[in-house]
């Protein structure tokens, strides 16, 4: 995702104003983590700053906000280190009002960058709001749950331009748009995977991903896991949109990627494509679901780690 044209899409006022607080919430969620602290500096943070600040006791959220808050701090009571967690925070502040949320130990859960604005804004002046929530990993403190107030309309989030998908897989390392749209994609359905739209976008992404994967010769796909993308397909594999069911056409694909790992079908691994197919079956299967023996002989070293790290430790568990 362009972090320039999204941010001067926004104007402090009038996000205000009109109350954009859950295209402000969406847009931080789905964002790429090397580029939060570029946009919390700039004008993305002021607008949300101001949101927050804007908000009290009397302040009202809808259910699907109320909802989504409880979704977040679930998910950040699992811990501030796993992906996703920063921007899960800043969605968090956008639906808590100062003084009713708290993290223990801010500096050892935050980074520096967020540290002093989640301080004046739930720390300063905190004896005047004797209902927050302290919980030693995350907190959603609840608030009163008033009527619902008419939540913005999605259509008038920013969307970038993010073109065509690479056709190749040399090409996608290179993309630096599609890999944080990857990213940004996979992040968000991990946090709310009840969000139909971008559960959808999710799809088409991997289905076009799966399409390159399986075109790129050792090689390539090598080369793609020594590099940004590397990071991008693992949030994919860990988002959990393998338990989506699949589409008639991408159950024709899991097939054909089954016979390309059986060797009763003349597959499996050290075969031409077998690499590429096994790529794509993690993003088909739920990890516990599949297993591969003696994965350390038959997986390249470049696959392994994350292999074992998702599919093996999901078996175990």
């Amino acid at each position: 995702m362009g972090s320039s044209s999204v941010v001067e899409s926004w104007s402090i006022t009038s996000a205000v104003l009109r109350e954009q607080r859950d295209q402000l919430i969406r847009f931080w969620l789905a964002c790429p983590d090397d580029v939060l602290e570029h946009l919390w500096v700039g004008t993305a943070g002021q607008v949300t700053r101001e949101m927050v600040a804007q908000l009290n006791l009397t302040s009202y959220f809808s259910e699907p906000q109320l909802a989504l808050r409880n979704r977040l701090g679930e998910f950040l009571r699992e811990g501030f280190q796993q992906p996703g967690a920063v921007k899960a925070t800043i969605a968090t502040f956008l639906l808590s009002p100062p003084g009713q949320f708290r993290i223990v130990n801010p500096e050892s859960h935050l980074p520096g960058w967020l540290v002093p604005t989640y301080r004046t804004l739930y720390e300063q002046g905190q004896s005047s709001f004797n209902q927050a929530t302290t919980v030693e990993q995350s907190p959603v403190a609840a608030s009163p749950q008033p009527p619902a107030i008419p939540s913005a309309t999605p259509s008038s989030l920013p969307t970038p331009q993010f073109g065509e998908f690479p056709a190749t897989l040399a090409e996608l390392i290179n993309n630096r748009l599609q890999l944080n749209r990857l990213l940004g994609l996979s992040n968000l359905y991990y946090i709310d995977p009840e969000d139909e739209e971008i559960r959808d976008e999710l799809l088409q992404l991997r289905q076009h991903l799966a399409e390159v994967l399986l075109i790129a010769d050792d090689t390539t796909l090598e080369a793609a896991f020594t590099s940004d993308f590397s990071d991008r397909y693992w949030a994919l594999v860990r988002s959990g949109i393998q338990s989506v069911p699949l589409s008639s056409e991408m159950e024709q694909l899991k097939e054909r990627i089954k016979h390309k790992l059986n060797p009763l079908q003349g597959g499996g691994f050290g075969q031409p494509g077998a690499a590429a197919a096994f790529v794509v079956a993690m993003m088909l299967y739920q990890p516990g679901t599949m297993q591969v023996d003696s994965a350390e002989q038959k997986l390249p070293s470049w696959l392994l780690p994350g292999y074992q790290e998702i599919f093996s430790s999901a078996l175990n568990a």
